[in-house]
């Protein structure tokens, strides 16, 4: 077995959102963890998950992260976190892969395909016990009024904000080996 760690000091989990239909507004959640595990000899199999919590979104605007963190979308105090669990890996070819898994935002969850780079690997030469380390970037897409953030704005109008939303994550993986249970 293979563990996956997030290195959070050289990970960005991302977002970006079309405001008024002319502009791209992004932001990031600055608190987060996740781990991965699979056979060593198959990455098909490897499963985990990611843990965002909303609360620490951030989009440089003070007065619009307290809006998404509100009643209007995320509601953060009554469903804290962002979870993305993943089900399995398809290699697509050296580089690429398919991350399938499951997205839950306020309780409701759906399947989630993110498309996936390995931007680069080295051996761990950080002192963190790892045997390498991966550089990957993984970006999709969710309809927001999937999972329940409905705030539109002025009826009628453009959305204030578009309800098609893009993930974007660039991510440092250290690999280690995964410890194994002493044998009884």
């Amino acid at each position: 077995m293979v563990r996956y760690e997030l290195d959070k000091a050289h990970t960005t989990v991302g977002f970006t959102a079309k405001h008024l239909a002319v502009s791209t507004v992004r932001g990031q959640f600055n608190n987060f963890e996740g781990h991965f595990e699979g056979p060593e000899d198959d990455v098909t199999k490897t499963t985990g998950e990611i843990r965002v919590e909303v609360a620490s979104v951030d989009t440089r605007t003070e007065m619009r992260d307290n809006h998404l963190r509100s009643a209007d979308f995320f509601e953060a105090e009554k469903y804290p976190y962002i979870a993305f669990k993943l089900s399995r890996i398809e290699p697509v070819d050296s580089e690429s892969f398919r991350a399938h898994g499951d997205l839950t935002i306020k309780h409701t969850t759906r399947p989630i395909v993110l498309n996936g780079t390995l931007e680069g690997r080295v051996p761990d030469a950080m002192g963190t016990g790892g045997k390498e380390r991966l550089g990957i970037s993984a970006k999709g897409q969710v309809n927001r009024m999937d999972f329940g953030l409905n705030w539109d704005g002025i009826a009628g109008a453009i959305p204030i904000a578009s309800h098609t939303i893009k993930i974007d994550i660039e991510a440092e993986i250290v690999v280690k080996a995964a410890e194994l249970a002493p044998a009884q």
